[in-house]
C-alpha cells in the first residue's frame, strides 16, 4: 500500500495526458490521489453537478483556538485561499459522497465512533512534503497515532466507508499547509521549519460538508461529537444519554425548530409567525464597510450585532446601517428595536443619541462586565418609510 495524503486540497499535479484534455488546476474540490475520475463519486473527486440528494462529507479532527491560530498563520503565509476554504484539520477519511436518506446514518456513525473513543493528544510537526508524488507542504502528527488509526477504522464503515474498488492506501496523519508547494521552495521551507512543534489535544470529532455551490466550493463543519463516553443519568427509570457538541447536527437542529415553532404556536396564538433572521451589509465600491444582523421576532427587531470596520468608523456607516435596520424593521410590521451593549460604554452613547433608551441592566453578563438592554420606539408600522428591498 502506498500513503496517501487524503486531504481536501492535497491533491497532486495533473498529469500531462490530463492537462491535454483541458482539466482545470488542482483545487479543493479537484481530485485526490487515488480519487475517481471526473462524473464518479469516489472520496476526493469533484462532487456530482445536479445532484442535490447528496452530500459530501469529510470526518476529521479539526484544529481550534491557539492551535488554529498558529496553522493557520503557516497556511496563510503559504497558500492564503486554502485559509478560507477548510479548517486546518487531520484527515480520518477522505471525502465521500453521501446520499439524502443515508444522511442521518453518518451523523449515527459519527456519534458512535466519538463515543467509543477518547480524547487524542498529540503533537504535530515537523513539516514535511509529498513532493515528488504530490506538491503536498503539511506537518507531521506523532503522539497517539494508534487511537487515530482506532477511530479512522470506526468510521470506515456505511455511509462514510470508501467505495468498493477504492485502492487501499496506508493512513498519514498530518494537517495541509498547501497543496501547491514547488519543489525548490519546499526543500527551503521543510528546512526552515524543520524546529516546528505544536502540541494539541482533540475533544471533538467533527463532520464538514462541502458547499458545491459557493465560491471556492468551501468546507463547513456541520456536525461534531465529543471523543469519549457520553453521560448516562436516570439509571433505573428513563436513562437519559447527554452529550455536548458544539452545535446542533442538521437532523436534530430541524427538530429542534419543529418543537420550539409548535411550542410557540400554542403559547401565542395563530397570529404568531416564526423569527424572520435578516443580515444588512455596507459597501463602497466592493469594499466592505460594517454588518448589521438580527431577526424580526413578532412585532420587535432583535439588532443582534452591528458592526464597523476600525478604519471606517466615525464616517457615519453605523448610523446609515442602523437607520436602515429601523426601515427593514418598519417594514416588516414592528413597533420596535431592541438590542444589548456594554453599559456606559461608547455603544450606550452611540444608541442613545439615536433615541433608544435604557429598559434594563444584566450584571456581568459578559467577561465580567454590565449589559444593558436598549429599545427605541418606531414611529410607524408596516409600511413606514421608503420601501426596504435589500442591503447597502
Amino acid at each position: 500500500m502506498r500513503p496517501s495524503p487524503s486531504e481536501p486540497g492535497a491533491e497532486r499535479a495533473p498529469s500531462a495526458r490530463g492537462r491535454a484534455r483541458g482539466r482545470r488546476e488542482p483545487g479543493p474540490s479537484a481530485p485526490v490521489p487515488g480519487a475517481a475520475g471526473p462524473g464518479q463519486s469516489g472520496p476526493g473527486g469533484p462532487a456530482p453537478s445536479g445532484r442535490a440528494s447528496r452530500h459530501r462529507y469529510l470526518a476529521a479532527l479539526v484544529l481550534d483556538g491557539r492551535a488554529a491560530a498558529e496553522v493557520d498563520g503557516l497556511r496563510r503565509a503559504l497558500r492564503p485561499s486554502l485559509v478560507d476554504r477548510v479548517p486546518p484539520h487531520i484527515t480520518l477519511l477522505a471525502p465521500v459522497n453521501v446520499r439524502d436518506d443515508a444522511a442521518e446514518s453518518a451523523l449515527a456513525l459519527l456519534r458512535r465512533a466519538a463515543a467509543a473513543s477518547r480524547p487524542i493528544a498529540v503533537e504535530l510537526g515537523p513539516v514535511a512534503t509529498f513532493l515528488p508524488r504530490s506538491p503536498v507542504l503539511y506537518l507531521r502528527v506523532s503522539g497517539d497515532v494508534d487511537e487515530l488509526e482506532a477511530l479512522r477504522a470506526r468510521l470506515a464503515a456505511g455511509p462514510l466507508a470508501p467505495p468498493q474498488g477504492r485502492e487501499p492506501r496506508a493512513f498519514v496523519p498530518h494537517v495541509t499547509l498547501t497543496n501547491r508547494a514547488e519543489h525548490a521552495a519546499a526543500a527551503t521551507l521543510t528546512e526552515a521549519l524543520s524546529g516546528f512543534r505544536l502540541p494539541v489535544s482533540f475533544t471533538r470529532l467533527t463532520l464538514l460538508e462541502q458547499d458545491v455551490a459557493a465560491e471556492g466550493h468551501p468546507w463547513n463543519e456541520i456536525a461534531d461529537a465529543a471523543l469519549g463516553t457520553p453521560a448516562v443519568v436516570g439509571r433505573g427509570g428513563l436513562d437519559v444519554e447527554l452529550s455536548v457538541s458544539g452545535r446542533l447536527d442538521p437532523s436534530v437542529a430541524r427538530w429542534a425548530t419543529g418543537a420550539s415553532d409548535a411550542d410557540a404556536r400554542e403559547a401565542y396564538g395563530p397570529s404568531w409567525s416564526p423569527d424572520a433572521p435578516f443580515a444588512v451589509v455596507a459597501r463602497h465600491r466592493g469594499e466592505l464597510l460594517g454588518v448589521a444582523t438580527g431577526e424580526v421576532r413578532g412585532d420587535c427587531c432583535e439588532l443582534r450585532r452591528l458592526i464597523v470596520a476600525p478604519e471606517h468608523r466615525r464616517a457615519g456607516v453605523g448610523s446609515h446601517l442602523l437607520r436602515f435596520v429601523e426601515r427593514l424593521a418598519a417594514e416588516r410590521g414592528c413597533e420596535r428595536v431592541r438590542l444589548r451593549t456594554i453599559a456606559a460604554g461608547p455603544a450606550e452613547g452611540f444608541y442613545t443619541r439615536r433615541g433608544y433608551a435604557v429598559l434594563a441592566t444584566l450584571p456581568r453578563w459578559r467577561g465580567g462586565l454590565d449589559f444593558a438592554v436598549m429599545e427605541r420606539k418606531l414611529p410607524g408600522s408596516r409600511g413606514a418609510g421608503a420601501p426596504v428591498t435589500g442591503t447597502t
